[in-house]
């Protein structure tokens, strides 16, 4: 071989692997700062019965809104679930644009933040309110949602926890399902016929029933069958006492 084909050669593969290795390093400093941004909040967090989470994950946790709404005005609820990596607060934001690639302290990352669609009513008294995240490989924000493609993922966690200023629910999930992102389990006011085809056609089957007295939460994030795929999971929304 030549010896400038050679060195050719060389220079494009050190660049290859200085270029991959930025990415890396990009990736890794973007998901440390969304995961400090969010333990920066936890503070305000703490456990129903021991008051205290330094001993692992509680089954529930109350929330100091008011102190919380001090770091970031924004935010509407938190949404928990012991055990699932799902341990975030959401945020609302005039457009469906900011928070996808901005974390709570407004700093620019690709692991965005959990958020709630503008045009829903933030104390979640709207029959359908729609909750984005992005799926994130490291399981960070919805990176954990995707888990619930597995009946057996369900069957051990069946609800999650919804706190907000004014209520806590116990969320019980009715379906998981990939859709299309124009899907109309993306309405703001679903039919109970949409609510049990999805159910029908869910990854897992809920041991809860439906009710229509009860309002929904449908977390959404993206999914990788095929183009615009997107997994959600529909939830009803229980009212328990704090």
């Amino acid at each position: 071989m030549k010896r400038g084909l050679y060195y050719g050669i060389l220079i494009v593969l050190i660049g290859i692997f200085a270029f991959s290795a930025y990415q890396v390093g990009h990736y890794m400093m973007e998901k440390n700062k969304s995961v400090k941004v969010t333990e920066d909040v936890m503070q305000y967090t703490t456990a129903v019965d021991e008051g205290t989470r330094e001993k692992g994950e509680p089954e529930r946790i109350k929330v100091d809104f008011d102190a919380l709404r001090e770091a970031n005005s924004d935010i509407v609820a938190w949404l928990y679930g012991a055990d699932t990596g799902l341990d975030y607060p959401i945020v609302q934001g005039s457009d469906n644009e900011y928070y996808l690639h901005r974390l709570l302290d407004g700093s620019v990352n690709d692991n965005g933040t959990l958020f709630m669609d503008c045009e829903c009513s933030a104390d979640f008294s709207m029959p359908n309110t729609l909750i984005y995240g992005h799926n994130m490989r490291s399981g960070n924000m919805f990176g954990r949602l995707t888990d619930y493609k597995d009946p057996a993922y369900y069957k051990a966690h069946p609800y999650l926890y919804l706190m907000t200023p004014e209520q806590t629910y116990r969320v019980d999930l009715l379906a998981g399902c990939v859709v299309n992102d124009d899907a109309d389990i993306y309405s703001f006011d679903l039919s109970a016929d949409t609510v049990e085809a999805y159910m029908a056609d869910s990854d897992f089957t809920a041991k809860a029933e439906y009710s229509d007295a009860y309002r929904l939460v449908t977390l959404s994030t993206c999914s990788y069958e095929y183009d615009n795929a997107r997994f959600v999971v529909l939830g009803q929304l229980i009212p328990i006492d704090d």
